[in-house]
């Protein structure tokens, strides 16, 4: 017997945690023309239960019979949406958190779910209004059927709910001007696909991964020159989640039989040139020549002297056939240069930045930019900065500047003064790692905090946000997403699908809603200025000042942050809406 079943809001996430779910019902959505907006369906049942969502009949393991038994008869439940929009559903996957409790996070695309009596299930429902979308209100309905297996259907829930498009269209997302900036690990897909790295096979799994990117803004493509530039991400000290994180360079190298090197880029360029066709193509971020990850166990023999990091380049050696590293100064400093001028030749060099991640060391830091620029003097940097000094120190080096949370705070100011005086420069933000910085994407994360990154960005006036992964997954991600050195959802926001297409999340979502309402609140701020526009983001960022967002070195509660009720995103996009109309 249906014991549940309430529409409730895309922000929502079901826990299995001995708590009712009771979350606040829903029955209107608003949005633009082209644009996305959702909705959950909450169903539980006093039986073992499963849950359809399309018209072909199924089998479910709850009808096993023992030997000598009859059918029990569990609950069979079917989800029906009739709307003039177009309509996706998806069950809601559930994974345990760090915490051991079950969340509710990945978007699947099978048909059918099974659920033990008394649990609840989630069921996302999305609607999608074209460009030619009359404005105006379009009403759907969502119908729950009940049967017994070989039993006619009856209806035993109905729902209403009406969606109002009003008459502004909203950028295609290639078009946005949120600067987005998530890193990719190309290895680690080949490898959960169990394709062949670099081949035909992992190119055309790279593809609508690069896709799923693009419809979030995406702007930069990731690419690594050098072997393991982050190390191993600690994954090789992780015995208990498993998962492999090292990244490898798409560059080949070959010592000919003349004593001569060739670089071959043409693994490189097909990643750009994939991101491109998906249409990210804005920067080309270019990992493994600065700032350097070691990790224990994977030696490179004697430090280089001529080069300041300890840089992993490998080559072919034709005379016996061996693979080896670069090990004198002239040989990486050669393979730099050519790398120059590959981007040079095909006329890429002003979307390339040479990218570091979280120097500690800025001696060793301002080193490696010394040498680039005394030897690849067209090279422009780019840094994730989670040490406020460098910040100032680094000002003049950087174009690109993407500083941790805590560092934004401690450094507005500065940065607001650099934003100023630099004004062709970009400037990002991030999170990671620390579950006392919100807003966040982990999976203990409120889901709404993704949505909030794109309001914050507009109201301290940054550019955009950047996060460390997108696509790191632990030994068996469709089960468990855990890992030993992170939180759980801090290494990816998809999963891997078993069709070798990408499965999206809560997560993933809130984002894309988040940086949707950036670009109509960034139209509407053109039109009615800041004062007005920041007025608006106040009734959902409750801090006075970005000055006062850390306590005692931390964030202080959400509380004094933000709001985490989606009727106020909702409201706020409304009348963001209505003044663009």
């Amino acid at each position: 017997m249906l014991t549940k079943a309430l529409l409730t809001n895309e922000a929502y996430r079901l826990e299995y945690n001995y708590k009712e779910a009771c979350p606040k019902g829903i029955n209107a959505l608003v949005m633009a023309k082209n644009d996305r907006a959702a909705c959950q369906l909450i169903l539980q049942s006093d039986k073992h239960y499963s849950v359809s969502l399309s018209r072909g009949d199924w089998y479910s393991d709850f009808e096993k019979v023992a030997p000598g038994k009859a059918l029990s008869g569990h609950d069979r439940f079917r989800v029906a949406v009739n709307s003039p929009l177009k309509v996706s559903l998806h069950h809601i996957g559930m994974f345990f958190d760090d915490d051991e409790t079950k969340k509710a996070d990945i978007l699947l695309n099978q048909d059918v779910v099974e659920t033990y009596a008394n649990m609840p299930t989630s069921i996302y429902i999305e609607l999608e209004s074209e460009k030619d979308t009359v404005a105006g209100e379009y009403d759907t309905v969502v119908k729950v059927y009940h049967s017994l297996y070989g039993e006619d259907e009856k209806e035993v829930a109905s729902f209403k709910l009406t969606a109002k498009v009003y008459d502004a269209v909203l950028d295609d997302s290639r078009n946005w001007r949120f600067h987005l900036d998530l890193w990719q690990h190309h290895c680690n897909l080949a490898r959960h696909a169990d394709v062949r790295l670099w081949s035909d096979e992992h190119f055309d799994l790279m593809k609508p991964y690069a896709k799923s990117m693009a419809d979030l803004g995406q702007k930069a493509v990731s690419i690594c020159v050098s072997e393991i530039p982050w190390g191993g991400q600690l994954c090789e000290s992780d015995h208990r989640y498993g998962g492999n994180m090292f990244e490898y360079s798409s560059v080949f190298v070959t010592k000919k039989l003349d004593g001569s090197f060739e670089y071959d880029f043409s693994k490189m360029q097909r990643i750009i040139d994939t991101y491109a066709e998906a249409g990210i193509d804005k920067v080309i971020e270019v990992f493994g020549l600065v700032n350097l990850w070691g990790v224990k166990g994977y030696p490179c023999g004697d430090p280089i002297d001529e080069y300041p990091e300890d840089i992993k380049v490998r080559y072919l050696d034709e005379s016996d056939g061996a693979q080896k590293y670069l090990r004198r100064g002239d040989d990486i400093i050669a393979y730099v240069k050519a790398l120059e001028r590959y981007f040079i030749d095909t006329k890429q060099i002003d979307k390339v930045r040479i990218a570091a991640d979280e120097p500690a060391d800025p001696e060793r830091y301002s080193r490696s930019l010394d040498m680039l620029k005394s030897i690849a003097p067209s090279f422009r940097g780019s840094c994730a900065i989670n040490h406020a000094e460098f910040i100032g120190q680094f000002h003049d080096r950087i174009d690109d500047f993407v500083p941790y949370l805590g560092c934004t705070v401690k450094e507005f100011d500065r940065l607001k003064e650099y934003q100023s005086t630099y004004p062709d420069k970009t400037f990002l933000w991030y999170v990671c790692c620390d579950r006392n910085m919100k807003p966040n994407t982990f999976i203990s994360s409120h889901p709404i905090e993704s949505r909030a990154i794109g309001l914050m960005t507009s109201f301290v006036g940054f550019d955009g946000f950047a996060r460390w992964a997108y696509t790191i997954w632990s030994e068996n991600p469709r089960l468990d997403v855990r890992h030993s050195a992170f939180e759980a959802g801090d290494t990816c926001f998809v999963y891997p699908g078993y069709n070798g297409r990408p499965l999206l999340s809560l997560r993933y979502k809130n984002l894309q809603r988040g940086i949707a309402d950036y670009e109509l609140i960034t139209r509407y701020r053109e039109k009615y200025g800041d004062e007005k526009a920041d007025a608006l983001l106040k009734k959902v960022l409750i801090f006075d000042d970005i000055r006062a967002y850390l306590k005692n070195g931390q964030c202080r509660h959400e509380s004094e942050l933000f709001s985490v009720d989606f009727d106020d995103y909702n409201a706020i996009k409304e009348e963001v809406l209505k003044g663009l109309e």
